[in-house]
């Protein structure tokens, strides 16, 4: 089974030890998009910026024979589109972790960098479709690029802000709505009640599972864009 990863090289090192016997885990190497991926998503215009990045990288991967694609950003932008036009799976981290946290959990809050990402947040609880069971949702009041530097006071800050979401809110489960946040989950654990959700690591078993099902999205709900597919036959 072959994976290909859409995010950073550092990332990519920190999930492969986690892969299966006989999963393959890579990057796109060489390829050189339209598109540059921003450094961190903080924003719907940066989301926007990423979402171009999936598309193209993600037909790539389906050129090269890749068997799914794994997204690194949990506001799983360009994910919808990109799944318009391959048929391998393609795996967004926030939907992943949102879904399971359901299953998991009958109340959950989720926790984002910023508040500027509140309302982000919240949107895509609704599209998932997992609203009425989250308990809150609550900003960490950090950038991305600080979260990234791991350091004592951010683990301890973010265990702090966990154990309000379980004690003020009546979360039974947390989502780290931000992969940087997301790849701290085993040292916030510890600190905290209630199950921590590793989005990150999550997807990558997600696409493992999905891959060994033999399943991917429905093309129903995801067709292929008529006017491309039109083009491609005139071609």
């Amino acid at each position: 089974m072959r994976l290909c990863f859409l995010g950073s090289q550092s990332r990519l090192e920190y999930l492969r030890p986690f892969a299966s016997p006989g999963v393959t885990l890579e990057r796109l190497e060489g390829f050189q998009g339209q598109y540059p991926s921003p450094s961190s998503i903080e924003s719907r215009l940066e989301e926007l910026a990423l979402a171009q990045a999936v598309v193209e990288e993600t037909v790539e991967a389906e050129r090269r024979g890749y068997d799914a694609v794994i997204t690194s950003c949990l506001g799983d932008p360009g994910v919808d589109a990109a799944r318009e036009m391959v048929r391998i799976p393609v795996i967004a981290p926030g939907e992943t972790a949102l879904l399971t946290a359901r299953m998991l959990a009958h109340h959950f809050s989720v926790l984002t960098p910023l508040r500027e990402t509140v309302p982000i947040a919240r949107e895509q609880v609704q599209k998932v479709g997992v609203a009425a069971h989250v308990a809150s949702i609550r900003s960490f009041d950090m950038s991305v690029e600080r979260i990234r530097e791991r350091t004592p006071e951010t683990i301890a800050t973010l265990v702090e802000l966990g154990r309000r979401c379980v004690d003020e809110d009546g979360a039974e489960l947390l989502v780290l709505a931000c992969a940087s946040m997301s790849v701290l989950a085993d040292e916030v654990q510890p600190g905290i009640d209630v199950p921590v959700i590793d989005a990150v690591r999550l997807s990558l078993r997600a696409a493992e599972m999905l891959v060994g099902a033999g399943l991917t999205h429905s093309a129903v709900t995801f067709p292929r864009p008529v006017k491309l597919s039109a083009a491609a036959k005139r071609c």
